[in-house]
């Protein structure tokens, strides 16, 4: 190992900067800020201007943890949901016909009764009408049609939804008859409406029941004298039961065949649903019974599983009259924000929401002037609309942790599912989407504007060329360091799709050579999380290549993202190219190899974006530290580097205060044993013992912030103890 430099004196004053050069402008990208003479000190933090301390570290978090983390007509399986439309739109009658029998028949065999559904019945026998409060598709019409079936011995008409409950009269009700309904646009009459329905049915002996979605924060309603809410009934229960209907003269083998499969954990996977509604739950009992039966293979199956979540996704964003109100708007905004935000705080998630619904009604009407409820919003009723669930969880707030109530959707296939719906489906929303996410990244908090970025990444990959022509390149080419990781953000996580993963590669290599020192940025920072190349060589040749550009004046840039690829790629192969860079006659490449030495040593591993599974559990281990951890038999070559930066002027300065630091915060700390093993790797001679005993000593003797007497003697014998020639 040879130094670049004659080493400083142990006690004295420490070296002078050295000359450095002027960088070279650049045409269309404006001047290139002066490369610094001496090495950048601690890991030059892309995020260090935020606010709160801890932005980097809090940012990489979150951005792990959530890329490992995006018909009220149905009454029985989907082998015949078709042909059991109970609410559909009728031909100019105002009153259908009664039930067939036939469904009535098939609706006795496999309902299943829902908690509440004993108190449901004693109302309607004693008020004659009911207004049973739920979300469509969780069994509130088939207990519906139950209740009136119990009441009246099977005489259940369906009411047109166009049917006017305002104008009805006595001669239009039929003497103990049951009659449901689930009004259209015109909604539910008012309490003295619903008073005159009241009478009108106690008069004819007979019986309703309205169907109706509350509305969030709509708490009166749900307390008026004629409402209840709807609670579905277990899953698992109604599964059963529509399986005995589905297979009820077949060999009882195909019956366990079906049980069986249900427990599949690869089906429970493929529906991507923590819980199966009703009607869902009925569909899967159709198709399990095909599955048994042999109609149906098992690729199949999961095939049609895997359509629940988007079933659900096409129904919450259907268009036609009515779906554009500022209430439906506010609907798909909040579903928006949790596909998006998901693992977020609840708090987070509904401002957000907010500002999508803004965004969304402008589009709808540019002339209007939205603005949003205030007390009648409930957070209850907007989870359950949005099939969502709120549990405990924490968030950071600088460095440290608090309790929030987090929000996520009710399984894991939602997300994906109203994302791609959209953005496959809704070509208009895709404007205002985007302005909201790129809206997002203004938020300071990682817990916001990294899962915008990751979700924005998810929709690159749907429509790549669209996205980054609308959102990555302009953030790409911003001023603002958050803006430009970002963008970064977005364009790792479409590297993971097939299809478009060859093109964002290429797009990467491209702005790493381009003229715009921004998009260089950006380039580099997808290049440091270690997936953007087929091979090492490649990556670090781009690396290397923004780093010297232009005389050095994207050095720091560089080199902090050579860091992050050292610790995706801990292998020989990148330390061998820091190694050549140093050993480099050219001046720029020597401060490129010193500069990702002193980074290596100042990064924490807890900022990588993407850590090898090996450093998993070094938390805010120094990455050169870890690294000798993991892979021992680099201990030497690490240390080499290291003892180079120390022994080399220019950045001395820099590489000691890493060191510094190192001894100053390992008091207690897990990596203390590793540090006092690696210390002896730095001493090559008497001066670089002597240097660190000086080091030890002056931090023993620091007025603020002295080492334990325990830590002086750990380190004080391992330097002793160092062999030198």
């Amino acid at each position: 190992m040879n130094a670049q430099n004659p080493p400083p004196p142990p006690a004295g004053p420490r070296p002078q900067p050295e000359p450095g050069r002027t960088a070279d402008a650049e045409p269309g990208a404006g001047p290139e800020p002066s490369p610094p003479d001496l090495i950048g000190g601690p890991a030059a933090d892309p995020l260090g201007g935020e606010e709160l301390p801890g932005a980097a570290a809090a940012a990489s978090r979150v951005y792990r943890s959530t890329l490992s983390s995006h018909g009220s007509g149905t009454l029985i399986g989907a082998g015949s949901i078709d042909t059991v439309n109970i609410y559909g739109r009728r031909a100019e009658r105002l009153l259908a016909g009664p039930l067939p029998e036939d469904e009535l028949s098939r609706l006795r065999r496999v309902f299943q009764e829902p908690p509440d559904y004993a108190g449901h019945r004693e109302h309607l026998r004693g008020g004659r009408l009911l207004v049973l409060l739920g979300q469509p598709g969780t069994g509130r019409t088939c207990t519906a049609l139950s209740l009136l079936d119990d009441l009246t011995r099977g005489r259940v008409s369906r009411l047109d939804p166009r049917t006017d409950l305002d104008e009805l009269d006595d001669g239009q009700i039929r003497e103990g008859h049951g009659y449901a309904l689930e009004p259209g646009a015109g909604g539910l009459p008012d309490g003295t409406g619903l008073d005159r329905l009241c009478e009108l049915l106690g008069g004819k002996q007979a019986y309703a029941v309205l169907l109706a979605t509350p509305e969030p924060g709509d708490v009166l309603s749900r307390g008026g004298r004629h409402h209840r809410t709807h609670t579905p009934a277990s899953h698992s229960a109604v599964l059963e039961g529509h399986l005995a209907t589905e297979l009820e003269e077949a060999d009882p083998q195909l019956h366990e065949r079906a049980r069986a499969t249900a427990l599949d954990p690869e089906v429970a996977q493929a529906t991507g649903l923590d819980q199966l509604r009703p009607a869902e739950a009925a569909r899967l009992a159709a198709l399990l019974a095909r599955n048994a039966r042999g109609l149906l293979s098992h690729d199949e199956l999961l095939a049609a599983c895997g359509r629940f979540a988007e079933d659900q996704a096409a129904e919450w964003f259907a268009g036609g009259a009515g779906s554009e109100t500022p209430q439906r708007l506010r609907d798909a905004a909040y579903r928006i924000a949790v596909a998006v935000l998901g693992g977020a705080s609840l708090s987070a998630v509904a401002e957000a929401a907010e500002v999508l619904a803004w965004e969304l009604a402008v589009t709808v009407d540019p002339e209007a002037a939205p603005g949003r409820p205030l007390f009648s919003d409930g957070v209850g009723a907007r989870l359950v609309s949005a099939r969502a669930v709120d549990e405990p969880g924490t968030e950071e707030v600088g460095t440290e942790e608090v309790p929030v109530r987090t929000v996520r959707f009710g399984g894991e296939a939602l997300a994906p599912a109203v994302l791609g719906h959209l953005w496959q489906h809704r070509h208009n929303a895709r404007g205002p989407v985007l302005r909201w996410l790129a809206g997002l990244c203004e938020d300071n908090r990682p817990q916001v504007w990294v899962r915008a970025a990751v979700a924005a990444g998810h929709l690159c990959r749907l429509d790549c060329s669209h996205t980054v022509h609308e959102l990555v390149q302009p953030m790409a080419r911003a001023d603002g360091a958050r803006r430009r990781v970002f963008a970064a953000t977005v364009l790792d996580v479409a590297l993971h799709s097939p299809e478009v993963g060859g093109a964002i590669r290429a797009l990467v290599a491209s702005w790493a050579r381009h003229d715009h020192r921004q998009l260089r940025w950006t380039a580099g920072a997808v290049l440091g999380r270690g997936r953007a190349t087929a091979t090492t060589r490649e990556a670090l040749d781009l690396l290397g290549g923004i780093g010297v550009r232009a005389g050095g004046g994207s050095r720091v840039d560089a080199a902090v993202q050579i860091a992050h690829f050292a610790g995706a790629h801990p292998e020989e192969e990148t330390f061998r190219r820091i190694r050549t860079w140093l050993s480099d006659e050219r001046r720029d490449r020597q401060d490129l190899g010193l500069q990702s030495t002193v980074c290596l040593a100042s990064v924490p591993v807890s900022d990588l974006w993407n850590p090898h599974r090996d450093l998993e559990g070094y938390g805010d281990w120094p990455l050169l530290l870890a690294l000798t951890a993991v892979r021992p038999g680099l201990a030497a070559d690490l240390a080499g580097l290291l003892w180079t930066a120390l022994r080399t002027s220019r950045s001395y300065e820099a590489a000691f205060a890493a060191l510094s630091d190192w001894l100053r915060g390992s008091a207690d700390q897990p990596w203390a044993g590793r540090l006092a093993r690696f210390l002896p790797l730095l001493v090559l001679g008497r001066d670089d013992r002597d240097r660190l005993l000086s080091l030890i000593k002056e931090l023993s003797e620091d007025p603020d912030q002295p080492l334990n007497e325990q830590q002086v003697r750990r380190l004080w014998e391992a330097v002793q103890g160092a062999s030198t020639p």
